[in-house]
């Protein structure tokens, strides 16, 4: 009996001791003893562990990680030196902004001070034919080569902008039929390049090109977009060959301003196709 008590109480004292820890180790609020797992050796399929071929092997595979981890660090350095470079762009634009803001302010005041208080009246803006520019259309600036004109809506806005420019002159005759179509000799190719070179530019893109008849002459059309922040603007591009010389007529204006002008801009083109002055504004 006393031996029978003796093994039953070691054989309880036993459970106890093993019960208690694993209750404890899978009990929500035990200790999670997290697993460890040895870093698996590499093996080649038919090759001796630590021969001379397996070393060969061994050694190929290191280089390759340090080849990786090098071009991993030369492409974050990369990146980091084109950070820091816009950074520098971004503040230098910054810079020049508060510089020349407080030189336009002044200058406003200046001209506010020598002008009268009578409110004057914008001159009527005159296209290169001679003829009153339309409705809307103010002068901005001219040069030998180009005319740019503000385009104001019905309520006085400004709506977009418009341009009158010598592309250069003409090499022959205006074909609009088969695949060599031209416009004063020059061909379409060539001009829809020189409006993919400037979308390019403005961060804008050509969706359309066609030729149309504007007053009884073979007009040639470039339809593009730019982008300008949120907001997508309609781009059009009239070229037209008139005296000798072939003229291009750009638009630029949100998408709801965009039929108007085109209306305006092809009455434009109507008067390049008339007798033209000889005090022309615009030259070769």
């Amino acid at each position: 009996m006393v031996i029978r008590a003796i093994a039953l109480s070691m054989a309880l004292l036993l459970g106890i001791g093993v019960l208690i820890p694993l209750g404890t180790e899978y009990a929500e609020a035990g200790a999670k003893k997290a697993k460890r797992y040895k870093p698996k050796k590499r093996q080649w399929r038919g090759v001796k562990p630590y021969s001379k071929r397996w070393w060969q092997l061994y050694r190929a595979q290191e280089r390759r990680k340090r080849a990786l981890a090098q071009r991993r660090r030369a492409l974050r350095l990369r990146q980091m030196r084109l950070a820091r470079a816009r950074r520098a762009a971004q503040a230098r634009r910054a810079a020049q902004a508060r510089r020349a803001q407080p030189r336009r302010t002044v200058q406003t005041r200046a001209q506010a001070a020598r002008r009268p208080a009578a409110p004057r009246q914008a001159r009527q803006a005159v296209l290169p034919t001679g003829q009153p520019a339309p409705q809307g259309w103010q002068q901005e600036n001219a040069s030998p080569s180009e005319i740019q004109f503000r385009v104001a809506g019905d309520g006085g806005s400004n709506v977009g902008t418009a341009s009158i420019s010598v592309v250069g002159p003409a090499t022959g005759a205006t074909v609009s039929t088969g695949r060599s179509r031209t416009v004063g000799g020059v061909p379409t190719t060539s001009l829809r390049r020189e409006v993919i070179n400037q979308m390019i530019k403005e961060n804008g893109w050509v969706v359309n090109d066609y030729q149309k008849d504007v007053g009884g002459r073979t007009v040639y059309v470039v339809v593009a977009q730019s982008q300008s922040g949120s907001r997508v603007n309609s781009r059009l591009f009239y070229f037209t060959e008139a005296e000798g010389r072939i003229y291009s007529v750009a638009t630029n204006s949100a998408t709801d301003s965009a039929e108007k002008l085109a209306e305006e801009s092809e009455k434009v083109v109507q008067s390049l196709h008339s007798r033209r002055p000889q005090q022309a504004s615009v030259k070769d």
